[in-house]
């Protein structure tokens, strides 16, 4: 196998090691969290709030970036607002899991002087998902910009 050898270079080789840690050092998880939003906000907020049956919810649909609520190097997108003025029982993102996917049949507890006496059904609700095919039509664009926006990264770090 004496013919198998490879001869580089010290200064090519030094090169090629600055060049990665150049790359790495541009791709920083601020980085990926800012072009994640911003990408999300052009293609994914606006089909979710246009299937939205709801003005006052479609309000509130958005994107975060908080560690809190998405993790250290992802987004989320959906309902993440609420306004309790528009929103006074029940909130924003609590309405809108209710309207996606929807309820099983409940019973409430009738009660006469303190004694259970039966139940009543307080029905139904169907789904009616607005975020989900929202999220379904846009995610291959999302992920194309995602990926294009990373490799010019990458290429103008370099």
């Amino acid at each position: 196998m004496a013919g198998n050898t490879i001869h580089i270079d010290q200064k090519e080789f030094n090169d090629a090691i600055k060049s990665l840690v150049s790359m790495k050092n541009s791709l920083t998880p601020r980085y990926l969290k800012n072009t994640q939003a911003r990408v999300a906000r052009q293609t994914m907020v606006p089909a979710m709030k246009m299937r939205s049956k709801s003005t006052r919810l479609s309000q509130m649909i958005g994107v975060t970036t908080a560690k809190k609520r998405s993790g250290p190097l992802g987004i989320k997108v959906g309902v993440i607002k609420n306004d309790p003025a528009l929103f006074p029982t029940f909130s924003a993102p609590a309405l809108a899991s209710v309207i996606e996917y929807g309820t099983a049949e409940r019973y409430r507890n009738l009660k006469a002087l303190g004694l259970i006496t039966g139940q009543q059904s307080t029905g139904v609700m169907p789904s009616a998902p607005f975020l989900r095919p929202g999220w379904d039509i846009t995610v291959r664009q999302f992920m194309d910009q995602v990926e294009g926006l990373i490799e010019n990264r990458i290429s103008d770090s370099s």
